[in-house]
């Protein structure tokens, strides 16, 4: 049999979650699993607006729509501020940039100095050219230069995994701006802004016709296991063509889950349980964070504090692990592996008692 090998390697993160889980079977302690991007502060209480939820349906039984739930789709266009938009909904966050990079046409795609390890090797297994500009200067042209003269696609985390960090509103406008100037295509990726911000946040204004936006209730709910999200662009043409790789790709996505954001996104006792996941996930995670501002564990490159839910912290990947803290080193998120390995990329969203009693016995 002839094997039609993989351009890119195994997922560091996973590999480094496969390593811990061996190391609490073989030594029988528990580890703080801080290496994935998995909210685990609370749960979403689904009882509380599932009770009644009937399964022996027709829709929820049968493939649904090709790029998904009516009813969500309208939900996600009123609750997000995308009615002028097309909007399909898609497994997950990977398969989701998959689609989406796979759709365009451009060669050269641009991502920020440190990011997610999945995108390059997504953009690498569809032959693009990657560069790198620095997103802690985003909203100053000459420090991203040489985007200033650049065509073609800049991808963007906000909050950004792995830095948890943040520009604000005014940067990130600033630079969306010039952009739209220039006919630079961006995708927007948002997995954890609503997580922090509430749904009728004014971020819908920078949505250009030139801004693909991507977001996952994998993230802002907390729901990484029902593998959902959605795509919004302005573009006909774009959104056209997703729909049929869509259909070869996977043919529609799960038909509950899509059912059960709706409900989260509409009934009063949904609303209520996203909101009070939101607010003792954004409690820890804030706590977290200050904590290790006051003992000096920050990534040293910051512009100013970090929203979460990762962060940088100055501690290597060994230490941690010895302090059976699992992490991924920072230089697994850069094309430039000479980056420090004294850096280590951490979750912050785990409940605030249990981060602390782990890190209090790191002393550096």
């Amino acid at each position: 049999m002839k094997v039609n090998h993989s351009p890119v390697s195994y997922s560091s993160i996973v590999e480094i979650g496969e390593r811990t889980s061996l190391l609490e079977k073989t030594t029988g302690e528990t580890y703080l699993k801080l290496h994935r991007g998995v909210m685990d502060v609370d749960m979403i209480d689904l009882n509380s607006f599932l009770n009644d939820f009937d399964y022996n349906q027709k829709s929820v039984q049968q493939y649904g729509g090709n790029d998904g739930d009516i009813k969500l789709i309208e939900v996600i266009k009123d609750n997000f501020n995308l009615k002028d938009h097309y909007v399909m909904t898609v497994p997950g966050g990977m398969a989701t940039l998959d689609l989406v990079v796979n759709s365009l046409s451009e060669d050269n795609f641009w991502v920020p100095k440190y990011h997610w390890g999945s995108w390059n090797k997504i953009l690498k297994i569809h032959n693009k050219n990657i560069k790198e500009f620095n997103d802690f200067n985003i909203g100053n042209f000459k420090a991203c230069d040489p985007l200033l003269g650049f065509s073609g696609v800049v991808m963007l985390c906000y909050p950004s995994n792995p830095t948890g960090w943040s520009p604000d509103f005014e940067e990130l406008k600033k630079f969306l701006d010039h952009s739209r100037e220039r006919d630079i295509t961006v995708i927007l990726d948002l997995p954890y802004y609503y997580l922090f911000n509430d749904l009728n946040n004014p971020i819908h204004e920078l949505f250009y016709d030139n801004v693909i936006v991507i977001s996952s209730f994998s993230k802002s709910m907390g729901l990484s296991g029902f593998r959902i999200g959605y795509i919004a662009t302005k573009n006909q043409e774009l959104y056209n063509s997703m729909k049929i790789r869509s259909l070869y790709k996977y043919n529609s996505i799960s038909t509950i889950p899509q059912q059960i954001i709706t409900r989260l996104l509409t009934t009063n006792n949904g609303k209520v349980a996203l909101d009070n996941y939101k607010r003792k996930t954004q409690d820890s995670i804030k706590k977290n964070i200050q904590y290790l501002k006051d003992r000096g564990f920050l990534f040293d490159e910051y512009p100013s504090t970090p929203t979460g839910p990762f962060a940088i912290v100055n501690i290597n990947f060994d230490i941690l692990l010895f302090n059976r803290i699992s992490s991924v080193p920072l230089h697994k998120f850069s094309l430039n592996r000479t980056v420090s390995t004294q850096y280590s990329r951490i979750s912050v969203a785990v409940p605030h008692e249990l981060f602390k009693q782990y890190f209090d016995k790191i002393k550096l």
